[in-house]
């Protein structure tokens, strides 16, 4: 357990390594990033390539699929070297049927390696094996329907490689829902109370739901690191994609809601830090969470609330995750009060986004562990958003773990996980997908290190 000074204190020392630990560490955990990030992407039903002649899709056999997908290998072999061929992708569903294309000219080896062939008449432009995933595109879903196709349902997705209207090879994807087994808990007002005062009673009438807890424990690993999550409530952003993935990486998650301006930048509720601290008390009675692997994470709007959040309770957390919103409070939108209260006094708060104020943001450089910031360059729902993250990252001295993605031609939604068909335009969405790689590359690399002690 680490020592709980004052907020405004640094943590102690790192726990010491032997020698050989050290040494070893750093591939130990190349390696199992390589696996966990193949055990998010992969698809149940592919097994071995079919041995017999003509063209046909290999793929990695023995390797979990889902709906969230890094690149993975995935070649077209047996082709007609020169052949111009169109692969389509086809997802049916009862909404309505999902549908992507891109089409290829075979090389003079006849195998096709879609991670490394450049497509033409495609929504995107580079080589990438997951790119007719990303790029599907079907019919508008609410949000719920949203979250239970990608998230909990199992979805079947077909390639099929076309030579002048010939179908010459098919292959079936099935992608499973990382939500569908993860075990999910609402916490409840009551749960917190002993926390706030012992002296209250457990049952009362303003009993209201306050935040969701992911746990990610299991018999190989009782106990584990814990992401404090804000949430940001735009499309694919939200708890329902980011805490499953999150959880693939061996953390659970407490997801506290943050409810957004339409905008898609400002908060319109308020947080008060004694409800933050007895989310941090909450979790620090929790045997099988590790005390001193606590993370807090928020992208879009409930950036800022991560931030502060980071900077008011500073001995309570080791890293922080944001991305694609401001490190400065907010004002509402109906009114010059920002979105989180210490006290009974709300805190000073901007009220234009547009312009980066650096004097506004507070220093992370209390914040011991890694930290990620992320943005896209061309963000036109916060044209300003790297801006704000360069000037989060100026009160910063680097730490071993820091990462700052600055991603041209990205758009606003760097956050969502890859793979995932949403939030992105018809064609031009590759930079976004690959910020969205990027973003999701640094932060498993810091929990899988967090994971492996």
């Amino acid at each position: 357990m680490r020592r709980r000074r004052g907020e405004g204190e640094r943590h102690g020392m790192p726990r010491r390594v032997s020698t050989a630990r050290r040494t070893s560490r750093p591939a130990r955990i190349a390696a199992v990033l390589a696996s966990a990030l193949l055990a998010v992407t992969v698809l149940a039903g592919c097994g071995a390539a079919d041995p017999g002649a003509g063209a046909r899709f290999v793929t990695s056999p023995l390797v979990r699929y889902s709906a969230v997908l890094w690149p993975f290998p995935l070649q077209l072999v047996g082709a007609e070297p020169g052949a111009r061929l169109r692969l389509t992708a086809r997802l049916a569903t009862v909404h309505g049927t999902w549908t992507s294309a891109a089409t290829y000219t075979v090389p003079a080896s006849g195998t096709l390696d879609l991670a490394a062939a450049r497509p033409q008449l495609a929504p995107f432009t580079e080589p990438d094996s997951a790119g007719l995933f990303w790029s599907l595109r079907g019919p508008r879903l609410s949000g719920e329907e949203a979250a239970r196709q990608w998230m909990l349902d199992t979805i079947h997705v077909t390639i099929a490689a076309s030579d002048a209207g010939r179908v010459i090879a098919t292959r079936a994807f099935e992608l499973d829902g990382l939500a569908s087994t993860l075990p999910v808990r609402t916490i409840y007002t009551r749960d917190l109370r002993p926390a706030i005062d012992p002296r209250l009673p457990r049952q009362t009438h303003e009993d209201v739901a306050l935040a969701t807890f992911y746990s990610a424990a299991s018999l190989e690993h009782p106990q584990t690191p814990v992401v404090l999550m804000f949430d940001d409530a735009r499309p694919g952003a939200s708890g329902d994609y980011v805490a499953p993935v999150i959880a693939q990486f061996g953390a659970s998650v407490l997801l506290v809601p943050v409810a957004a301006a339409a905008d898609g930048v400002r908060s319109t509720g308020i947080i008060a830090d004694t409800t933050v601290q007895a989310v941090f008390d909450w979790l620090a009675d929790r045997p099988d969470i590790e005390q001193d692997r606590v993370y807090l994470y928020g992208t879009g709007a409930a950036e800022q609330v991560a931030v502060w959040a980071a900077t008011r309770f500073p001995s309570r957390i080791h890293g922080l995750f944001a991305a694609g919103g401001t490190p400065a409070l907010l004002c509402l939108p109906a009114a010059r009060v920002a979105p989180v209260f210490e006290g009974e006094s709300g805190l000073p708060c901007l009220s234009d986004a547009g312009t980066v104020v650096p004097s506004a943001v507070p220093s992370i450089d209390v914040v011991d562990g890694p930290v990620v910031l992320a943005c896209g360059v061309q963000d036109a729902t916060l044209p300003s958003a790297c801006g704000w993250q360069r000037a989060l990252a100026a009160t910063r001295v680097p730490r071993p773990g820091d990462r700052i993605i600055y991603a041209d031609g990205a758009t606003h939604p760097v956050s969502v996980p890859p793979g995932l068909p949403i939030a992105l335009p018809a064609t031009g969405g590759q930079p976004t997908e690959k910020a969205r790689i990027a973003f999701w590359n640094a932060v498993g690399r810091d929990l899988l290190r967090a994971v492996l002690g």
